[in-house]
């Protein structure tokens, strides 16, 4: 099968792609990041007109049990996910991607594919972090 159609799929979602800012705040650590729901609220509506959809298969998992100072229990999970962007007629590219996670609860690996997802849509689609400026503006333009 050729591939013609999933790489010319994603090159339209590259040409399509806006900036995602950072524009969450993390009150504990205080830093900005873009959430996964900002990644799908991006990417979905250009995923849909270009016709490509997202398959996910976890290659190696590993957890661990750990104990925070006050003694509370964290689950910890390092994820391998080889993530499918498959086009209309088949064709399909992967990406194999890192994610990891904490979590007190049951949700430490739900948010290390999140995690993964995230990173691989991003370095897949090299969707910019910052508003790109008009190059053509007086103040922007280089010396000759």
């Amino acid at each position: 099968m050729s591939q013609e159609q999933i790489y010319k799929s994603m090159i339209a979602v590259m040409r399509d792609i806006e900036y995602i800012p950072k524009d969450k705040k993390n009150p504990q650590q205080g830093y900005s990041f873009r959430g996964i729901d900002d990644m799908y609220n991006a990417v979905h509506p250009l995923f849909k007109k270009h016709g490509i959809f997202v398959l996910s298969e976890v290659l190696n998992e590993k957890r661990e049990e750990r104990t925070t100072k006050s003694g509370s229990l964290l689950i910890y999970v390092i994820l391998d996910v080889k993530f499918w962007f498959v086009a209309e007629d088949g064709s399909r590219v992967f990406s194999i991607t890192k994610g990891e996670a904490m979590d007190s609860g049951d949700k430490a690996s739900n948010k290390a594919m999140s995690a993964a997802l995230k990173y691989a849509v991003m370095q897949t689609f090299m969707i910019p972090t910052a508003e790109l400026k008009d190059l053509n503006t007086e103040n922007e333009t280089p010396e000759p």
